[in-house]
């Protein structure tokens, strides 16, 4: 039960973008948005929309769509709706949900939707991109998910493979190999500076000096081993990076139409 209709609030509320963007999705600068579709974007490629949109899930390249990402955006701006007028309005669901029934609001949502994917599909784009580098990294040339690999190789999703000169899962899977032990390779020599330096802290044997400048480097070398860790495995190759670069530029072109 409402203990107060706030209609005043509630019409500007859905009349207005930028009030409705700064009262329910609490966005305050261009920041905001960005953030909000790059969690959304992770979310939708990881979780929500994963047998369509995600390589690591899809099933087969017949499955690749984007046409629900609009409806889970819609969805997913709704529900803060719905939470804000239940926290912040005091409104039971139910009133909440009246409340968004009613003439033209759920076209409204609509707008703000295609408004945030227009404007920064490109982050949903570059997470479908990089769930192909994740696939390829998953699997062996003996894995039943190579001829899907080369589905995906010889679609419109990689409109200039014969530039980059890529025709087949093989190919990649070498790159995939140089990748992974050039990331690995970092890795370890890291980890084994920082366990030099620490292990000669530790030690009790070195000037005050020494340990004072040991302790102000120690940082940056455990800086630099995360760093590496989150670094992407196309990182490490040129090849990769084409390859996701390329699935990226036909879904921002809109040369693959779903």
């Amino acid at each position: 039960m409402k203990s107060m209709r706030k209609d005043g609030l509630i019409l500007s509320i859905f009349s207005k973008k930028f009030l409705f963007e700064k009262e329910v999705l609490n966005v305050k600068s261009e920041k905001d948005r960005v953030e909000i579709m790059r969690i959304l974007s992770k979310a939708m490629v990881d979780d929500i929309l994963k047998e369509h949109i995600n390589f690591l899930h899809i099933p087969a390249i017949s499955d690749f769509t984007l046409k629900h990402v609009i409806n889970i955006l819609f969805k997913e701006i709704a529900n803060e709706w719905i939470s804000y007028a239940i926290e912040e309005l005091k409104y039971s669901k139910d009133d909440a949900l009246e409340e968004l029934q009613m003439k033209g609001r759920v076209k409204f949502i609509h707008e703000v939707a295609d408004d945030y994917l227009k404007h920064y599909k490109e982050y949903l784009y570059e997470n479908i991109a990089h769930s192909f580098i994740e696939l390829l990294a998953s699997i062996s040339s003996s894995s039943p998910r190579v001829k899907f690999v080369n589905a995906i190789i010889n679609s419109k999703l990689i409109a200039n493979r014969s530039v980059l000169g890529i025709n087949s899962f093989d190919q990649l899977a070498k790159k995939i190999k140089q990748a992974k032990h050039i990331k690995s390779t970092s890795l370890s020599d890291l980890k084994i500076k920082i366990s030099d330096i620490k292990n000669e802290i530790a030690s009790g044997t070195i000037k005050k000096d020494r340990h004072e400048a040991l302790e102000s480097i120690l940082p940056t070398y455990v800086e630099k081993y995360k760093k590496i860790e989150n670094t992407k495995l196309e990182e490490f190759d040129g090849s990769l990076k084409r390859v996701k670069l390329a699935i990226f530029n036909s879904l921002k072109t809109e040369f693959y139409k779903t």
